[in-house]
């Protein structure tokens, strides 16, 4: 028997997360932006 579709059996990462990822080295940072990429020091402007 198959078990109904419930919203919370969704997987994987919030679309909003977007404006954190870095622009050179594909990282993403802890915080929104503004801030700095912990993996390479590039700066992610904030909007």
């Amino acid at each position: 028997m198959s078990r109904a579709y419930e919203p919370d059996d969704e997987v994987g990462d919030p679309a909003c997360w977007m404006n954190r990822v870095c622009p050179e080295c594909g990282g993403l940072a802890d915080e929104d932006p503004p801030t700095r990429c912990q993996r390479c020091g590039a700066d992610l402007p904030g909007d």
